[in-house]
């Protein structure tokens, strides 16, 4: 009896630390820092955690924090991230600051070239949840644009986790552009997909994403597609490249990956599927790659 009482306390101790580090947002921050490692690697580089991961880690933190607090249109506890804030109050607010102090002061830090990419992409960023489109009626954020917003995510995601952190390195532009477009198209199938997770409240605020107007099926399937896609693509431009035979291979296997954990979603699947495993597959995707370059 004892012992199950323990067990017990203990499984509910992880599930407790397991859905800070999701709902606080610190492990999508950890997300976006293993894709800029992935570059790091496919360059031909060395991991090397520099000022821009830093500042990374602590603007997604702080981006998300105060996006999923502030959606517009959403009953105030709609979400699993406004239960959770509602229920770590202060800590929420700990960490909304800290991560705008961070973000702030790692800003300063970075050379001049990468701080006006980084103020293009906050005034972008503002205009996607902060701030409403002026010269609009109804008064709208680029975030209520429906369709576009799956395609702006995974433009702002792809600058931020591309440019930012390999501008000061030594990098080819054609490399440049292969970069982008890889993660691009990985992250606009994962965007698309966290759509149905969205699917209801969207339908409540009157907004036409991918899955209302297409259904859950096909959105599944389109992500699907652009994934087999883009190992097409990498498979061919692993010629024109200079990437090892060993990293064309992991991120191939790790989009298979990305397209299994894709086919069991459906209306009912819990949030913890979406903000650990499919979140997850960026981690997944720097690991298959270190492994790798580290033993192949």
């Amino acid at each position: 009896m004892r012992k199950n009482w323990h067990y017990l306390a203990a499984m509910q101790l992880v599930k407790r630390i397991v859905e800070g580090l999701l709902y606080s947002n610190i492990f999508i921050g950890v997300c976006a820092v293993a894709l800029t490692f992935t570059n790091q690697l496919t360059v031909g580089g060395e991991i090397h955690f520099d000022y821009s991961c830093w500042f990374i880690f602590a603007s997604t933190i702080f981006t998300y924090s105060y996006l999923k607090v502030t959606s517009s249109g959403q009953n105030v506890y709609h979400t699993t991230h406004r239960n959770w804030a509602a229920e770590n109050l202060q800590l929420s607010r700990n960490i909304l600051l800290i991560s705008f102090l961070a973000t702030a002061c790692f800003f300063f830090l970075l050379d001049r070239s990468v701080k006006i990419t980084v103020v293009i992409l906050a005034a972008v960023t503002a205009f996607y949840g902060f701030v409403q489109i002026p010269f609009t009626k109804p008064k709208i954020k680029l975030r209520d644009l429906g369709l576009l917003k799956t395609i702006f995510v995974a433009i702002v995601w792809s600058v931020t986790t591309v440019i930012v952190p390999l501008a000061n390195d030594s990098v080819e532009p054609q490399m440049l552009v292969f970069l982008l477009l890889r993660r691009f198209l990985f992250l606009l199938a994962l965007t698309m997909v966290f759509e149905i997770k969205d699917m209801e409240g969207d339908k409540e605020n009157g907004l036409k994403t991918l899955p209302t107007a297409i259904g859950i099926s096909n959105t599944k399937l389109l992500a699907q597609i652009i994934l087999f896609v883009l190992m097409g693509i990498i498979t061919v431009q692993y010629f024109f490249f200079e990437v090892s035979l060993s990293n064309m291979l992991a991120v191939n296997l790790s989009l298979l990956v990305s397209i299994f954990c894709i086919q069991p979603v459906n209306e009912k699947t819990q949030d913890n599927w979406y903000y650990f495993v499919l979140d997850g597959m960026m981690i997944v995707q720097f690991i298959f790659v270190y492994i790798a370059a580290k033993f192949f």
